[in-house]
C-alpha cells in the first residue's frame, strides 16, 4: 500500500512537471535571423545568375576514338525472374512457404574479349 502511494506521488509530480511547461514563453525566430536568411538566399540566387552570364556555351562533340559498333568492355550476367509457387516443405509439413518471386543467375558476368576465338 505504501508503495502503491509512494509511485502515485512521483507520478503525479513528473505529469504535474511536464503541466506546468506552458508558462515558457513560445516565440519564433527573430526578425533579424529571418532577414538575414533571405539576404543569403538573394545573394546566392544573384551569384548563380552571373556565373551563369560569364560561361562559354557547352558544345558536345563525337567521342574520340570509338567506331560504330560500338563494342562493350564487360557483359552484364544473364539473369531470369522465377516464380515459385507455394509449397510444403517436405521435412516438416507444418511449414508452408509463400510464393514469391526469385532470381536465377543463368551466367555471371564477364569481359567481352573472352567470348572472342582468336
Amino acid at each position: 500500500m505504501v508503495l502503491r502511494s509512494i509511485s502515485f506521488l512521483i507520478l503525479t509530480i513528473l505529469i504535474s512537471g511536464c503541466a506546468s511547461s506552458s508558462t515558457v514563453k513560445k516565440t519564433g525566430p527573430r526578425e533579424q535571423e529571418v532577414r538575414t536568411f533571405a539576404e543569403i538566399y538573394r545573394q546566392a540566387k544573384q551569384g548563380e545568375k552571373t556565373e551563369a552570364e560569364h560561361m562559354p556555351a557547352m558544345s558536345f562533340q563525337e567521342p574520340q576514338g570509338f567506331v560504330k559498333p560500338y563494342i562493350p568492355v564487360i557483359l552484364p550476367p544473364r539473369v531470369i525472374k522465377v516464380w515459385v509457387p507455394v509449397h510444403i516443405l517436405k521435412d516438416d509439413k507444418k511449414v508452408m512457404v509463400a510464393g514469391h518471386w526469385s532470381f536465377v543467375m543463368l551466367e555471371g558476368t564477364h569481359w567481352f574479349i573472352e567470348g572472342e576465338e582468336h
